[in-house]
Parts: structure tokens; C-alpha cells; sequence
């Protein structure tokens, strides 16, 4: 006879274990779009999260002529991705053709980015997220953009062999390989490969930046020719939506930040395209001249006025509160409510404990979740999940620490020179620093360190 040994106690009733878990569940870190029970319209809720740069954004892209591009910044853990979608289905609803890119899948962001690999994402993208949108006849030619591409390096001299689909063997002078590669797969995935394509390329940056205008608009015409047939309304244009260039890394982060910062400065009329409008998502630290950069804040819950006040104590923000309990309440089971899970002082502490930000708003109950035997979850619980967060935060260097007593006390970021990016940049990524929006954006340390910098 087999006996199974219960390795740990439940002490819920089985009804209350299932609520439990579809909470968990509800409590997932992923894309939210505006059509899900769990989506909170932020927008609305403008003193704590800030002015709607989307809304903003949605203008100035459908009233500005092909071939501009805009720009798009967010703290992590302010709700990027869920009002990346939300940006999208907007231009869908305005009747534009509107396709998001994913850097990650294309370039190996831990390494510097130049304008010819680029340009050669940008093309692919284009022609693969056409494809997935199902927009042109079927009888056309999947992956168009990296065919065309790979017929024009064909003709182009120092060359040895050309494969079929889309695939290329070249060198410095006797081709850009000496096997046959695919351009997406190698892109990401060979670095020996992307040194070799910029050599092979060096000097041709203007022939390749009139092949890339050259392919999307072909693209564009094709769309617009059949749009009225196969979508039922007038073509307004396409607008190209590149996302996660602000998750670039890298051992040498100084490298990796100016060749982006170069590819927005230096470059960026190469990378117009003429044919569509497009919106890259950046870094915090990219400033760009020639166009503004909408940025997403925290959701702010303290006062700054009394951070700077001369008691220097936190006081609870209470649109920022409501802000972040209506997020709470909509991951919630249907048919529940928050009360059923956390009581009032622990819904207060939880909002208090994440700073704001979002991510961690959702790991603080979700690590209380599994920890819990009852519900309401008990203290313990709760504090155990604040415990978690805050383990995930630390440890803190010294010279991390001294950057952050300057965010305590100015509420500011401290940059005495552009090359102090990569300590600042790190801090950010890691939300040891917090950024709001009151006017103009400030930034507080994360309140689970906040006394760990003191």
C-alpha cells in the first residue's frame, strides 16, 4: 500500500485554496491590454500618474507627416508594455496600420548597436510583422523585407554565394562569411557575423539606407493598394512601434549607451523612414535634439512637498493610494473583492512598501499569497512577502549607497558628468530609484532601502 505524506499543512478550505491560486495567477507581471479584466486605465487617474504622454503621443504621431519619428521613455515598472498596447490599439482605432517590433528579438543588445544592423532589423521587422497581421494576399511572398535585402547584397561586389531563403555568404573581400547564415538568426545570435556585415558595408551606409526606404515603401504601396479591400476603410499610413531598445546591457555599459545614443544623434536621419511613421521606446538616459521624449513615471503616493519639507517624513499621497488599491482589486478572482484577502492596514502597508512601482506592488501580494494559511493573509505572511521584494533589492555598494543619499535629501538624479550614467542607469534598472511625476519628474528611493541609505 502506497501512503502519500502531506509535506506541508493547509489549514483553508478547498474553496478558499482556489481563490487562492486564481489570485496568484491574477497577480502575474505580463502585457495587460485594455480589453482584460485586470486593466486599470492609469490615464485616468492623472495626479498620480501623471499627464497621459500616450494620449499626447497619439497626436502628434497622427497629425505629423510620414517619416517623422517620435520618442517613448518609462521607468521600469511604470506600466510600459501594458500602455504600449494601449498606444497601439489607439492608432488601430485612429485607422492606422500600427505593428510593434521587439528589439530583443533581433539585435544582441549587450552589445553597441550600430546603424547597419539597425537598418537591416528595422526592414526584417517591418516585413515579419506584416506578415503575422495577415495584411497582404496570402499569395505574397512571406518574409519579403530579408528577401529583398539578401538580393540586393547579391549584386553588391565582394561576394561568394548566395542561398535561398534569405540566406547570404559573404566576407571582408571575399564575402561578408564563408557559410551561408540566415540575416535574422545571425543578427541576434553571431557577433563575428554583425563585425563582418558592418566591414562588408562600410562606405555603402547611404546605398543601404536607400535600399531600407526603398523596401518599406514597396511594402507600404502593397498595403495600401489592397487596404481598402481587405480592411474595408481609406489607407492612413503605417506606424512602426520599437519596443525594448531601453533593456540594452553589457559589460562595457559605456560602449553599449553611446553607440545608442550616437544611433539617435549622429544618425538619425538615417534612420527615418520615409514610408511610415515610428516610435522608438528608449532608455531614460537617450536625449534626443531634434523631437521631444515622453516619459512614464511611478505612480506617486508620497507628498514631495514634505519630502522636502523640514521634517523630510513621508506622507501618503491618497489618489496615489486609490490609484494602486483599483489595481489591486482588479486582479482579484470575479466575484471577490480585496477585503476577502488583505485587511486595510495590510492593503495600506503593501501600497506604502512598493514605492509606486507596479512590478513590485504585484510581488508583494503574490509573495504574500504562498506564504499565507488564511485568509485574510496573515501578518506574517505579509511581511513575508515585503521580505522577499526587499532581499530582491539588496545588496546595496557603497558607492550605490552615496548615490542614493543624494536622491534621498535633493530628490533628484545626481549626474556630474554623462559617463556617471552607468552607476545612475544601474540604480534605475534595479528601481532603487523611483521616478514621479508632479509637474516636473522627481525621484525618492525605494521605500524598502530607505533606511539602508540613511
Amino acid at each position: 500500500m502506497t501512503r502519500v505524506v502531506a509535506l506541508y499543512t493547509v489549514t483553508m478550505s478547498p474553496d478558499d485554496e482556489d481563490l487562492l491560486r486564481l489570485l496568484h495567477q491574477n497577480l502575474q507581471q505580463d502585457e495587460v491590454s485594455p480589453h482584460d479584466r485586470r486593466y486599470v486605465p492609469l490615464h485616468e487617474h492623472p495626479a498620480s500618474f501623471g499627464p497621459d504622454v500616450i494620449k499626447e503621443l497619439v497626436r502628434d504621431v497622427t497629425w505629423t507627416a510620414e517619416g517623422s519619428v517620435f520618442f517613448l521613455s518609462g521607468l521600469r515598472g511604470s506600466g510600459k508594455s501594458t500602455q504600449l498596447l494601449r498606444l497601439r490599439e489607439l492608432l488601430a482605432e485612429s485607422g492606422f496600420a500600427a505593428v510593434r517590433l521587439d528589439a530583443e528579438d533581433y539585435l544582441n543588445l549587450r552589445q553597441p548597436v550600430d546603424v547597419v544592423e539597425f537598418l537591416f532589423f528595422l526592414v526584417g521587422g517591418i516585413s515579419d510583422a506584416i506578415d503575422e497581421a495577415g495584411w497582404l494576399p496570402a499569395s505574397e511572398p512571406r518574409s519579403k523585407g530579408w528577401t529583398l535585402l539578401r538580393e540586393w547584397m547579391e549584386q553588391l561586389p565582394k561576394r561568394i554565394a548566395v542561398t535561398p531563403e534569405a540566406k547570404v555568404g559573404v566576407g571582408l573581400d571575399t564575402g561578408i562569411l564563408t557559410g551561408a547564415v540566415s540575416l535574422k538568426a545571425e543578427l541576434r545570435s553571431d557577433e563575428s557575423f554583425v563585425a563582418q556585415l558592418r566591414s562588408f558595408l562600410d562606405g555603402r551606409l547611404s546605398e543601404l539606407t536607400s535600399k531600407a526606404n526603398q523596401v518599406v515603401g514597396d511594402l507600404v504601396a502593397e498595403l495600401r493598394a489592397s487596404w481598402r479591400e481587405t480592411q474595408g476603410q481609406d489607407w492612413k499610413g503605417l506606424i512602426v512601434l520599437v519596443d525594448s531598445l531601453d533593456h540594452v546591457r553589457g559589460a562595457d555599459f559605456q560602449e553599449v549607451r553611446r553607440a545608442l545614443v550616437e544611433l539617435f544623434d549622429k544618425q538619425s536621419a538615417t534612420i527615418k523612414l520615409a514610408s511610415c511613421r515610428t516610435v522608438f521606446i528608449v532608455p531614460p538616459w537617450v536625449h534626443v535634439d531634434f523631437a521631444a521624449v515622453r516619459k512614464l513615471a511611478n505612480i506617486k503616493i508620497t507628498e514631495r512637498e514634505a519630502l522636502l519639507s523640514s521634517s523630510g517624513k513621508r506622507a501618503p499621497f491618497p489618489d496615489g493610494y486609490a490609484t494602486l488599491r483599483a489595481v489591486l482589486e482588479h486582479r482579484c478572482p470575479p466575484g471577490t473583492d480585496l477585503s476577502q484577502f488583505l485587511d486595510e492596514d495590510a492593503v495600506n502597508a503593501i501600497i506604502r512598501d512598493s514605492g509606486g512601482h507596479l512590478r513590485d506592488l504585484l510581488r508583494l501580494v503574490r509573495g504574500a499569497s504562498v506564504a499565507t494559511d488564511s485568509l485574510p493573509f496573515s501578518a506574517e505572511s505579509v511581511e513575508r512577502g515585503r521580505q522577499e521584494v526587499r532581499d530582491g533589492l539588496l545588496p546595496i555598494a557603497d558607492d550605490e549607497r552615496a548615490c542614493l543619499r543624494n536622491v534621498a535629501v535633493d530628490h533628484t538624479l545626481p549626474l556630474p558628468t554623462q559617463d556617471d550614467w552607468e552607476a545612475l542607469g544601474g540604480l534605475l534598472d534595479r528601481h532603487l530609484i523611483l521616478g514621479y511625476k508632479n509637474g516636473e519628474t522627481w525621484y525618492d528611493v525605494h521605500p524598502l532601502i530607505a533606511l539602508d541609505v540613511e
